[in-house]
């Protein structure tokens, strides 16, 4: 690969990434929340019950960002914590109802990046190819269990 090819990958990513960015600020800020928030609503209404190492291991985030997101969403009522039965030092985080009305309210708001993926499906027949290519990155850079859970939790939605 040389350096042309570099550039345009590096810039062309950054850009399709800029679209999706502002898609989701502009739907957490309209549910009065950030886009880290929003994030962790998401990955909290799919597992239903969940610690925050295991969040932080599917929002690829480190744990000491999950901990300070969360802090803010327990002050704003959004999530509820819980202490295993089996073992105290151990908390599950879940959605509040206020949390969920959030997650079902955010799969309303229009996305134009999702909008052009609609018709680039149309015009090119498949996503497959697509898809495949930023698997094999997420496979490469971030493991296939964060690939699986991706792929999985797709299918309840």
């Amino acid at each position: 690969m040389n350096n042309g090819e570099v550039h345009q990958f590096l810039n062309l990513f950054r850009g399709a990434y800029k679209v999706i960015e502002h898609d989701w600020q502009t739907a957490a800020q309209e549910e009065g929340i950030t886009i880290a928030e929003q994030h962790i609503i998401w990955i909290l209404h799919l597992e239903k019950e969940i610690s925050t190492t295991r969040i932080a291991e599917l929002g690829l985030w480190k744990l000491t960002t999950v901990m300070q997101v969360i802090k803010r969403m327990q002050q704003k009522g959004l999530v509820h914590t819980s202490k295993n039965p089996a073992d105290k030092r151990i908390s599950f985080l879940s959605l509040t109802e206020k949390g969920e009305g959030i997650w079902k309210r955010s799969q309303e708001h229009e996305l134009s990046f999702v909008n052009f993926l609609a018709k680039y499906e149309k015009e090119s027949e498949s996503l497959a190819p697509l898809l495949e290519f930023l698997r094999s990155i997420n496979a490469t850079f971030h493991g296939d269990e964060f690939v699986h859970w991706v792929e999985e939790t797709s299918k309840e939605n």
